[in-house]
């Protein structure tokens, strides 16, 4: 199989950083808005904007439906913006051919169900339509979907692309981003379950020390410095980031500390 590693970086979001193991063999594509971005290790495919009414609209399509955009790969392993890629990615395909695999996928290691997320991303202020979120759950419900088979975190993506059930999943799932815009995680479990897609799960977690994936924080979210964004990544193959890292961090903790002390 002609395997593929991508990720799709528009408006300055995230920044991608070279593998830590490069495999020349391996194509590793960024998806992006950006036509001088130039990243060791990666090609960037520049993405026409005008056809998308929004950043998020074009990130999410290129998640979903890259097989289609890139069809000469027989499957792909997808990363957010803000993950580094740590070890020999090439290894992970090999779970692809374990039995009648469409996908493979990481549970939610917080959470066991879309209404818990779904309180959980109300909690924190992280879903910007409630009523259209309550439209898609109701939907879901209306249909007969059991909020009782797991949650999936949909930021590490593992596809075969031959399977002949993946497409129609995954072109249900961008069905239903354009139908109610919410976030991916919440219809997920039930484009699983509707298409009876045949799935396994990785076993362990991407968020753990692991020998393949690092996470670091979005460069554009709000309350990150891109700096400590920055230094985060770089800290996963650098013993002298990584102490710069910890060095910045315990600052920021004392100051934190400091803080609470003037307020009591």
């Amino acid at each position: 199989m002609r395997p593929l590693v991508y990720t799709c970086v528009l408006g300055g979001y995230d920044r991608v950083f070279p593998p830590i193991r490069p495999e020349p063999g391996l194509d590793h594509v960024i998806f992006t808005d950006n036509a001088s971005l130039k990243v060791p290790g990666w090609r960037s495919e520049v993405v026409d904007m005008s056809r998308f009414t929004s950043v998020r609209k074009a990130n999410r399509y290129y998640k979903m439906l890259a097989h289609r955009v890139l069809p000469e790969y027989d499957s792909s392993l997808y990363v957010d913006g803000n993950v580094r890629l740590l070890g020999k990615s090439s290894e992970l395909f090999q779970r692809l051919h374990k039995g009648d695999t469409a996908m493979v996928l990481f549970r939610h290691g917080r959470r066991a169900s879309v209404t818990e997320e779904i309180a959980k991303c109300l909690e924190l202020g992280k879903i910007a339509d409630p009523a259209m979120v309550q439209a898609e759950v109701a939907a879901h419900r209306a249909e007969g979907f059991p909020d009782d088979r797991g949650l999936v975190e949909a930021t590490i993506l593992l596809k075969n692309h031959r399977h002949p059930a993946l497409d129609p999943a995954m072109a249900l799932w961008w069905e239903q981003f354009e139908r109610f815009g919410s976030r991916d995680q919440f219809s997920l479990p039930y484009v699983l379950w509707k298409t009876a897609l045949p799935v396994q799960y990785f076993d362990f977690g991407f968020r753990e020390p692991n020998s393949w994936f690092g996470v670091y924080p979005h460069r554009g979210a709000a309350n990150v410095r891109p700096a400590y964004a920055d230094l985060s990544a770089r800290a996963y193959g650098s013993r002298l980031h990584w102490l710069a890292l910890k060095v910045w961090q315990a600052v920021r903790a004392l100051r934190r500390a400091v803080r609470r002390g003037l307020r009591t």
